[in-house]
């Protein structure tokens, strides 16, 4: 009988991938579920206080939304950061995963800073279009 001494941490590696690949949906769902709860018991205080709660969809389109233009920047950073990284640790001393992972992160950083610059642009713009409608 082996003690716990004698494993070599890379033995450890398959148990927690097949833990973590278990365990992450099931604790997406598990707080997707906590959230909703929470908004229905917000909603059922509401009620019972006689205020109209506004409807569902308006807090779940509001969270969700992310235009096709956002997700192709999202994907061009993604991309770029795999090839600069890639390219880095060829010619740098810096290992591979640590190269590519701050090129992924660096580029989707740029391409966040974009998409709130232009979403920022069409909030303004369309807040210009609702007040000029109304005079």
């Amino acid at each position: 009988m082996q003690t716990l001494n004698s494993f070599s941490p890379e033995q450890f590696i398959p148990f927690f991938a097949i833990f973590f690949t278990f365990m992450v949906p099931i604790l997406a769902m598990y707080f997707y579920y906590q959230q909703k709860k929470r908004v229905m018991e917000e909603r059922r205080l509401m009620i019972e206080k006689g205020l109209t709660p506004p409807p569902i969809h308006d807090h779940e389109e509001h969270r969700q939304h992310k235009s096709s233009f956002s997700k192709g920047i999202n994907l061009i950073a993604i991309a770029l950061g795999l090839l600069v990284g890639y390219f880095l640790s060829r010619t740098t001393n810096i290992a591979p995963p640590f190269s590519i992972a701050g090129g992924i992160l660096f580029f989707l950083g740029i391409a966040n800073v974009i998409n709130s610059f232009r979403t920022e642009n069409n909030t303004i713009h369309e807040t210009k279009t609702t007040n000029d409608e109304k005079f």
